[in-house]
């Protein structure tokens, strides 16, 4: 009951984001801009950003811009107002006034947690989501994660506890870990896969048949959308997945087991399925991913198996 739960809230939030991405809230901030940042907010489609900027003359000054996002919450436009003569952080609360407004703001987001900023002046900077907890990769992927594949007209739910890293790939940055049900996810920075993070599950501790392929573009809000490459023909699967439970023990969301035996015959069968009404992909690209695919898999098995 507690896997048909788990697998029906998954699959629903699966829907619901392949239409759109929704871009992390939080702290945001260019690198090559060091003091100045951005608050944003964002709620159904609604967006609030406050930027943390400064006067002509060095002095502070903070900015508000509210409203609609469009296509598909991948752009912002607002008028971005002033506020002064607020109380200071000790002084007794008094009501700030309306300074006007320094023109418009627009923000055009990539992915999730990629986006470029256009100012008024023309100044146009690229901003990212501040990493202050989640930590960098492998060390970030620890935790436990579901995946949920879209396999023809059924949907597929996979459970991992990431614990630990190990030396990685020669490609790669370091190999995160579930040595209870045999799953590994490395970063790639170099080679076939670079700029992507690819996944295996495997069978057993011997670490030589695979079960279950993943490649997705990691997201610093934890969530991602990538495919499920199936190990029997190659062809790819929309994927959608998000921690559960950070690596400190947070809990984000229900989490449940999952029968790997059962599900993995059952989504077997809908790949099949799925793979004779799919128009097949283009032998030469399949076969290079396909072959990189193996490479990969050889190096991460001959790095598991170095801790036998």
């Amino acid at each position: 009951m507690k896997s048909r739960i788990l697998l029906a809230i998954a699959a629903l939030a699966f829907a619901a984001s392949t239409s759109a991405f929704t871009p992390r809230t939080g702290h945001w901030y260019s690198a090559a801009e060091n003091g100045t940042g951005y608050n944003i907010d964002i709620q159904d489609g609604q967006m609030v950003v406050t930027v943390y900027s400064y006067k002509t003359n060095g002095e502070t000054e903070w900015y508000i811009a509210t409203g609609s996002m469009t296509s598909g919450q991948s752009s912002f436009v607002g008028t971005i107002g002033k506020f002064r003569n607020g109380p200071c952080i000790s002084c007794a609360y008094v009501t700030p006034i309306t300074a006007g407004n320094d023109g418009t703001i627009t923000i055009t987001f990539q992915s999730e947690t990629s986006a470029t900023v256009s100012k008024p002046g023309g100044r146009v900077s690229n901003i990212r989501p501040l990493n202050f907890g989640f930590g960098e990769l492998p060390s970030g992927l620890l935790g436990e994660w579901v995946f949920v594949e879209a396999i023809g007209s059924s949907y597929f739910a996979d459970h991992y506890t990431f614990t630990r890293t190990i030396a990685g790939t020669a490609d790669g940055t370091g190999i995160a870990g579930d040595f209870t049900r045999y799953a590994s996810c490395e970063y790639q920075v170099t080679g076939y896969f670079a700029g992507y993070v690819i996944c295996f599950h495997w069978s057993s501790s011997s670490y030589t048949t695979v079960l279950d392929q993943y490649r997705f573009k990691p997201g610093l809000d934890q969530t991602f959308s990538g495919t499920w490459i199936s190990p029997a023909t190659y062809n790819s699967y929309p994927m959608k997945g998000n921690i559960w439970v950070s690596r400190s023990g947070f809990s984000k969301s229900l989490a449940a087991g999952i029968d790997e035996q059962s599900e993995s015959d059952r989504k077997r069968q809908a790949e099949f399925s799925a793979a004779l009404q799919t128009p097949k992909a283009v032998a030469a690209d399949l076969d290079l991913e396909a072959a990189a695919l193996h490479q990969l898999k050889e190096q991460t098995s001959n790095a598991l198996a170095g801790m036998r």
